[in-house]
């Protein structure tokens, strides 16, 4: 008989180690429109809303990481095709102090799609896993980041082609 992990002591624990090392800070959250070029010829349009963590950690003379709830509405574009997505996913951002860019992001989350398929890509369920890798520069309220993303199922299903796409998003702060 397997044994069973009590779950509640081992989150209050992990929030605890997480609040020691996190500073408090003024969320800004942003709305961001993003153009880009997926595999296949598959043009992306995406507009997401973003909704900063109010918290910061590893605070140091180099930067610190934050990160945001991004949710989005997508629209993939193929020759004959198209489908809708929408996605949300936790992005964690490390912010440099002084760099010639402002930071990198890295966000895994999940994606639900209209259709299976796009062009020849063949994404077999309409559930897929939505990972992204960015650099970006902020200035004011504005930001500007170059953005690969990933769409897959993981290989729950097959077959699974999975899809890429580099995008340049344009967020701005509210």
């Amino acid at each position: 008989m397997p044994t069973c992990v009590p779950l509640k002591p081992i989150a209050f624990c992990l929030s605890l180690y997480c609040g020691a090392f996190a500073t408090t800070v003024a969320a800004e959250d942003a709305i961001e429109f993003t153009l880009g070029k997926a595999s296949d010829q598959v043009d992306v349009l995406r507009v997401a809303w973003r909704k900063s963590w109010s918290s910061r950690w590893f605070v140091s003379a180099t930067g610190e990481l934050t990160g945001f709830h991004a949710f989005s509405i997508n629209h993939w574009q193929g020759d004959d095709d198209s489908l809708a997505v929408i996605a949300y996913s936790p992005v964690f951002v490390y912010d440099f102090n002084k760099a010639p860019v402002s930071y990198v992001k890295l966000g895994v989350g999940a994606a639900w799609l209209s259709d299976t398929t796009i062009q020849t890509r063949n994404l077999s369920s309409y559930f897929q896993f939505e990972d992204q890798l960015g650099m970006g520069w902020r200035w004011g309220v504005h930001d500007l980041s170059l953005v690969y993303m990933h769409y897959s199922n993981a290989g729950f299903v097959h077959p699974n082609d999975g899809i890429d796409m580099v995008v340049l998003a344009y967020a701005r702060r509210i």
